[in-house]
């Protein structure tokens, strides 16, 4: 959620990240640029107000553990497909760290399946199953 309201931020203050620019923005447009006089001095007010109040504190609680089995793979697929070195590679026991209420078995079932589908690539390290992207 830190990384939305993050990027929320980085819109409002005009810098839009495409995803594929060539269709969404084809004429290159800095939407703050292009903004009538009267948005940017909103824009403008918006980043001046921002600059002035402290980043709200990341939240240190784990979020919980989703009941229903396309809400955990959803949950458990982002930050492992990130994971791009060997160093950063998920463990069943990470991935039921990094959730309140995650049980070893449903972790290690989702892991082995998002693998299967080969959005994940498994490895054993010193006898222990981990698992990073497989872009990576």
């Amino acid at each position: 959620m830190a990384f939305n309201a993050e990027r929320a931020a980085e819109e409002k203050r005009g810098h839009i990240r495409w995803l594929r620019p060539e269709f969404q923005n084809p004429q290159g447009a800095n939407v703050q640029k292009s903004a009538k006089p009267a948005t940017r001095a909103r824009l403008a007010g918006i980043e001046a107000a921002e600059a002035a109040t402290p980043a709200p504190a990341a939240a240190t609680a784990a979020p919980a553990w989703p009941k229903k089995q396309p809400e955990q793979i959803a949950a458990i697929r982002g930050p492992v497909a990130r994971t791009h070195g060997n160093q950063d590679a998920w463990t069943v026991d990470k991935v039921c760290a990094a959730f309140k209420g995650a049980k070893k078995t449903d972790v290690l079932e989702v892991l082995e399946s998002l693998e299967a589908l080969g959005l994940l690539t498994g490895y054993t390290h010193k006898s222990t199953r981990r698992w990073k992207s497989a872009a990576a």
